[in-house]
């Protein structure tokens, strides 16, 4: 079979191309996003296993590629790609699930620990000859921390967030046991919002978590209350939360926005000053990247032995 990885899978590239000649396929690897239709189009024509990132992979390219079988996705969402279009193909889809559980969980913390304890304005001030005075900061023990969403990301926060003596809320379509052995309690998601210090976002993006904070929602936070967005960025309403961020009212820790980064200089969420903000590196940590890559070896393994696994389509 011929494999076309039509993005970037950011580690070196002799590594990754020697993990997919071990399946004794034909590669073709390219290493630049591409920045067309068209150019998606060209580089996955020939291919019956596309591997794929967070490029958008729409019905209507899908529509296009004959000799498609399989949609490798190496990344944990997929709603960049057209499940509907790929199901009406007998394309199967696949996903690498849990290769960046500790790396996004690890994040949320460091962006909580840096805004309560103001590190940044810590490393300005100490580089201009200044002293301590205005950094006092805040501790994470006692604070309560509202988690939407406990799947593996989010149980892992809950489980973090314990350890520093935090109270825990959660939301979630299906309640999990073990966490609430630990001390972990839900409640609604309007309780939670009205309740926490800390909101962290580990929900997938679907048609029913699209802007599932909006205008309303948000209106319901605590004065100061964080908002850490590691999950989707579209779960929260951009217009919305620049709103109420321009208010002053709230703290934001974001890494996913309502597009992929860069920014452009006028989306709105790059100039409020309440915010920590990182151009999408949750994922990004080098054990992270290296599981990814074995799943999604692992999956096209499987695939071509019959057996397709990680199946989401």
């Amino acid at each position: 079979m011929k494999v076309a990885i039509i993005e970037p899978l950011q580690l070196e590239r002799e590594t990754i191309i020697d993990k997919f000649q071990s399946l004794g396929c034909e590669v073709d690897y390219y290493d630049s996003k591409p920045e067309t239709k068209d150019e998606i189009y060209e580089r996955a024509k020939n291919a019956e296993i596309v591997v794929i990132v967070n490029t958008p992979l729409g019905g209507d390219i899908i529509g296009r590629l004959e000799k498609l079988k399989m949609v490798a996705v190496s990344f944990t969402g997929y709603d960049h790609i057209d499940i509907d279009r790929c199901r009406e193909k007998g394309i199967v889809v696949s996903n690498v699930p849990e290769y960046s559980t500790d790396s996004v969980a690890e994040l949320v913390f460091g962006f909580l620990i840096s805004f309560f304890r103001k590190l940044n304005e810590c490393d300005r001030a100490l580089r201009a000859g200044k002293g301590n005075q205005g950094l006092m900061g805040r501790e994470l023990r006692g604070k309560t921390i509202g988690v939407v969403g406990t799947g593996r990301i989010g149980s892992r926060v809950c489980e973090i967030a314990l350890c520093f003596g935090m109270n825990v809320l959660a939301y979630s379509r299906t309640e999990k046991e073990e966490l609430v052995r630990k001390g972990v309690r839900y409640v609604t998601l309007h309780d939670l919002l009205r309740s926490s210090d800390v909101i962290s976002i580990h929900l997938p993006l679907n048609k029913e978590t699209e802007n599932l904070l909006g205008e309303n929602e948000l209106s319901m936070l605590k004065d100061g209350c964080v908002v850490v967005n590691t999950g989707r960025g579209k779960i929260i309403d951009t217009t919305a939360l620049a709103r109420e961020l321009e208010k002053g009212r709230i703290f934001a820790c974001l890494d996913v926005f309502d597009m992929e980064p860069p920014l452009p200089g006028d989306h709105p969420l790059r100039n409020p000053k309440n915010t920590l903000l990182a151009p999408h590196v949750g994922y990004y940590t080098e054990e992270a990247l290296k599981r990814r890559l074995d799943i999604t070896v692992e999956n096209i393994r499987a695939f071509i032995k019959g057996n397709p696994i990680n199946v989401v389509s």
